[in-house]
């Protein structure tokens, strides 16, 4: 076993809330992970599955730019690793 392969499967459940920004900040928010004007959203950069209206599911080699992302905005969401299978 031990193979590099053996990490694909890994991921991370983010589930967030924006209920302490004001809604300007949501907004800019949403363009910032979906995109805007042409422009790449974080969630096409890293393949990142949205899987719910504040649910993510981010490969968790993307754990590193997801933290910044969130810390960015203020954001602190739940992390929850899983196993894909």
């Amino acid at each position: 076993m031990g193979s590099k392969k053996e990490g694909n499967n890994e991921a991370i459940i983010y589930t967030y809330s924006l209920t302490h920004m004001p809604k300007k900040d949501k907004v800019r928010f949403f363009y910032a992970l979906k995109g805007r004007n042409g422009k790449k959203g974080i969630l096409e950069r890293l393949k990142i599955e949205q899987l719910g209206r504040t649910v993510l599911l981010a490969p968790a080699s993307k754990e590193k730019e997801m933290d910044e992302f969130f810390a960015y905005w203020q954001c602190k969401p739940k992390k929850k690793k899983v196993k894909l299978v």
